[in-house]
């Protein structure tokens, strides 16, 4: 048995949760400047992760001087009871932290398994004039050519 409970207000489905968090982390990139914001990530042998963030501003790429929060809903499994709880709440998240759990999140979604064998890198870049999310992905891979040929 799986319940789930939403802490904040009326029921969000996952899309509406994504659309809001989205749209949270956009607000922030704007209200501090930042035109671009990129989650950088590698992995392989069964992990990996992501590596960090940088901020790209109208004079070049630089680091926040503080780290400005993002409203995220952000969802906490528990057993209890003998059984599976899933609980949503909104909380301030700082806005590096935010970035990174979306990207993750998209990542996972998109090249579920990244980091198993050889693995994979890349990053997750937030546009925030475009309002777009564009993960630029590398899976690696060791390639073998079977040839048979009787003579």
């Amino acid at each position: 048995m799986h319940d789930s409970i939403q802490t904040e207000g009326a029921p969000l489905s996952e899309e509406e949760r994504i659309a809001a968090n989205r749209a949270a982390i956009f607000s922030a990139l704007r209200d501090e400047g930042v035109l671009r914001a990129a989650v950088s990530y590698t992995g392989s042998g069964d992990s990996g992760g992501p590596d960090g963030v940088r901020f790209e501003m109208p004079d070049g790429p630089r680091e926040l001087e503080e780290m400005p929060m993002a409203p995220q809903y952000v969802e906490s499994h528990q057993y209890v009871d003998g059984a599976w709880q899933t609980t949503v709440s909104l909380t301030d998240r700082p806005l590096d932290d935010a970035l990174t759990d979306f990207a993750t999140d998209a990542v996972e979604e998109h090249f579920a398994g990244w980091a198993d064998g050889e693995g994979a890198s890349g990053e997750v870049v937030f546009d925030a004039t475009a309002s777009t999310i564009t993960i630029e992905h590398n899976s690696y891979f060791i390639r073998s050519d079977y040839f048979e040929v009787s003579v």
